[in-house]
C-alpha cells in the first residue's frame, strides 16, 4: 500500500515499446511501477543524468537488446501541465532544482525563456565566476606557466610513454595546440 500525501495523484505512462511493467507518475515527481493495480505498486527511485531524475528499463524485441530511457520531469509535464502553445516546447524548474519534479516547480517556456532561465541559474553563475579566477590568475591564458613547463617536461622526455592525445586531455587542451607548444610555435620563450 503506498502513502499518498495530500492532494497528489497518479497517472499512468504509456511508452512507445510496452515495458515488462506498468508505470505511473504523480503530481509530486514520483514514479510508481506496477503489474495490474496501482493500490498495488511500489515507489522507484530511477536514476539521475546530470541531475535529472529519469527512468530506466531493458526490453528485447526481436532478439535485440533496447534501452529505453525517459525523464521524470516530462512525463509529470505530458500528464498535469498542459503545454500552452506550440512555441513553448521546453521545459524548466522554476527553482532550478533538477531534481524537485513537482507540477508546481514546472513551466512551459520557448527557446529565448529557457536559455535566459538557464543563464540565471546558481550553477552556471558559479561556473562562470569559477572560470573567470581561472583566467585572472593564468593572465588570459588557458594554461598557467607552470603547467606549461611541466607540460613540456613530459612531451620533452625521451621516456615517455603517455600519448599526445591523452596529454592534451590531462591539460584540456586540444592536439594541434599541444604540438605547438611542443615545436615552439607557442609558448616558445618558455625554456625547460
Amino acid at each position: 500500500m503506498i502513502r499518498l500525501f495530500p492532494g497528489e495523484e497518479f497517472r499512468e505512462v504509456h511508452f512507445a515499446i510496452k515495458p515488462r511493467m506498468r508505470y505511473a507518475v504523480s503530481n509530486r515527481g514520483r514514479i510508481l511501477s506496477f503489474s495490474d493495480n496501482l493500490e498495488n505498486g511500489a515507489l522507484i527511485k530511477g536514476s539521475t543524468m546530470n541531475g535529472y531524475r529519469m527512468i530506466r528499463f531493458k526490453k528485447v524485441i526481436e532478439g535485440k537488446m533496447h534501452n529505453i530511457q525517459s525523464f521524470v520531469y516530462k512525463f509529470v509535464a505530458e500528464h498535469f501541465l498542459p503545454q500552452p502553445d506550440e512555441v513553448q516546447k521546453h521545459l524548466i524548474h522554476l527553482d532550478h532544482d533538477l531534481s524537485n519534479d513537482r507540477v508546481e516547480n514546472l513551466k512551459w517556456v520557448d527557446a529565448d525563456a529557457r536559455m535566459e532561465h538557464y543563464k540565471k541559474s546558481p550553477n552556471v553563475i558559479a561556473g562562470r565566476k569559477r572560470m573567470l579566477e581561472k583566467r585572472k590568475s593564468s593572465n588570459g591564458h588557458k594554461l598557467t606557466l607552470m603547467e606549461v613547463i611541466r607540460l613540456k617536461k613530459m612531451v620533452l622526455d625521451p621516456n615517455r610513454k603517455t600519448r599526445m592525445k591523452i596529454l592534451a586531455k590531462q591539460f584540456g587542451i586540444s592536439e594541434m595546440q599541444l604540438f605547438r607548444i611542443k615545436s615552439g610555435e607557442n609558448w616558445g620563450h618558455i625554456k625547460v
